[in-house]
């Protein structure tokens, strides 16, 4: 536990110097704590917000990560991202921030003690993205989400989590009460596949989603000029369904939510699922580490952080369209 406590004290130090290198363009809360370990410790869990006050009210996107314990490359990617982004040296980098025309608020570590133990779950071992209570359609046996064991992988838990009600108290917060914008927020894990992908509700059933087109033209939009054409955009039920998504429970509340108030606000939940298997058979070795599969090797690690700035930048950008092109 301890590589697992230094790794956990270097990110929240980013954090910090984050909030400190952005001056008033940027603001740190502590919005919550982990659940408690054996040992009746909590994690703080902190949110940023990197942008004026007003964008954050009336544009907000979010940026996650953390979610696994173990999938520690996505919590890399997203500071690296704020970090480069508030840095004085890259002030061109993403204007739109700057000027207010839109904000990021950010929760980088969801699972501060699965980081510090080192595990995917938290740390009653419940996997957080198995945890909202869905029950998914055909979901595969154990790793969709179970309930043998909080001492197997993939268990789902009874009720909401701490972090889990975290998570939404963040989205309540900054995009359930708005009423006017399109609101991305994008997820980011690592650990499945050789490629990255890009999912959007459902998790749990092979239906679309009330928003589908609004996803397929973002996508589109994304890969426009050959742009993050790498990537693979569609469902996550088209690759594998789960229980308990967090964010098909948020995306669901949100669109009830919409429709009682008559409301042309979109709140877009993603997943960038970073495909850290690719770099195996150049690295094989990474294979006998706990970490190995969902974290690229360290011989490449830095290469692989900073390919994601672009595509942050440019999805937050998603949010600085009119409304109106997107729901068309």
């Amino acid at each position: 536990m301890l590589k697992g406590l230094r790794r956990l004290n270097r990110y929240e130090n980013r954090i910090f110097k984050i909030a400190k290198d952005g001056g008033k363009f940027v603001r740190l809360s502590q919005i919550g704590f982990s659940r408690k370990t054996k040992d009746n410790f909590r994690f703080p869990i902190y949110c940023l917000e990197i942008g004026a006050k007003s964008a954050i009210k009336k544009n907000p996107v979010g940026i996650v990560a953390g979610v696994h314990g173990l999938e520690t490359i996505g919590v890399r990617v997203a500071l690296d991202f704020l970090e480069f982004l508030v840095s004085d040296k890259h002030k061109d980098f993403f204007p739109e921030v700057f000027k207010g025309n839109v904000g990021i608020v950010c929760l980088p570590m969801i699972n501060p003690g699965g980081i510090a133990k080192t595990s995917r779950s938290n740390p009653a071992g419940i996997d957080l993205m198995r945890n909202s209570g869905i029950e998914a359609v055909n979901a595969p046996f154990f790793f969709g989400g179970h309930k043998i064991s909080p001492k197997l992988p993939y268990y789902r838990g009874n009720h909401l989590e701490p972090e889990s009600r975290i998570v939404n108290r963040f989205v309540n917060k900054y995009f359930f009460s708005n009423k006017t914008a399109i609101m991305p927020l994008i997820d980011i894990h690592s650990g499945f596949g050789t490629v990255d992908h890009v999912w959007w509700p459902f998790a749990f059933s092979h239906e679309a989603c009330a928003d589908e087109n609004i996803y397929k033209k973002m996508a589109l939009h994304l890969k426009k000029n050959n742009l993050h054409k790498e990537y693979e955009y569609g469902p996550q039920s088209e690759t594998y369904t789960t229980h308990g998504d967090l964010w098909d429970k948020f995306y669901l509340e949100y669109r009830n939510l919409i429709e009682i108030r008559k409301s042309k606000s979109r709140f877009l939940p993603w997943t960038l699922e970073i495909g850290t298997w690719s770099d195996i058979p150049d690295y094989p070795k990474k294979l006998s580490h706990r970490r190995g599969i969902f974290n690229p090797a360290k011989e490449n690690k830095q290469a692989v952080i900073k390919n994601y700035r672009s595509f942050l930048r440019d999805f937050v950008r998603l949010s600085c369209v009119k409304p109106s092109y997107w729901l068309k």
